[in-house]
């Protein structure tokens, strides 16, 4: 894992604190171009994939889980860590079948983005699947340290969901986004 940097950062030092299995913590000393310094604490991460999937009436796959750093379930769309080596775009069609069941025709990449880019260097990909299908036998087996519930949502009970996911709140008001301008070029 390593963090990313611009060409005109100098890195003065580098410490790993703790060497964890799914991320690492840095503390490093950088040097900006205008001369500061500083000293960060950092959490290296590998990246990860989320996939937003959407069946004829609309709504969303959702994957209700407990999530301990939330101290709750959340519901979010089906996500995972890219694996050492992994391309995301095969990440994603793992992870979609592992937490789902679900096969889909294409898995298309829409975007990516920093979740929290003050303290980690985690990338979420997103990618677009369409063309879903039941796995028969349920697919992949999922993480041993996962318990999962698959659920179908409208966008709008995602975006009230609590506590709040950031990917799955993006993914949702890009559904009603789409949603409105198909409605607009279509004059309803």
């Amino acid at each position: 894992m390593t963090l990313r940097r611009h060409p005109d950062v100098h890195e003065e030092g580098r410490r790993t604190l703790i060497e964890g299995r799914v991320f690492d913590l840095v503390r490093l000393a950088l040097r900006l171009p205008s001369g500061l310094r500083q000293e960060l604490d950092l959490i290296e991460h590998p990246g990860a994939v989320a996939i937003l999937a959407r069946d004829e009436q609309g709504r969303i796959l959702i994957v209700r889980q407990y999530r301990a750093a939330a101290g709750d379930w959340t519901c979010e769309i089906p996500a995972g860590r890219v694996e050492a080596g992994e391309d995301p775009n095969a990440t994603a069609g793992r992870e979609l079948e592992e937490e789902t069941g679900y096969r889909a025709r294409t898995v298309r990449a829409w975007r990516s983005f920093l979740p929290a880019p003050g303290i980690a260097s985690e990338v979420i990909h997103l990618f677009r699947a369409e063309g879903l299908e039941a796995v028969p036998g349920g697919g992949l087996a999922g993480d041993d340290d996962e318990e999962i519930e698959v659920l179908w949502m409208h966008p709008q009970d995602v975006l009230s969901a609590e506590p709040a996911d950031g990917k799955t709140i993006l993914a949702a008001q890009h559904c009603l986004l789409e949603d409105a301008e198909r409605r607009a070029s279509s004059g309803s």
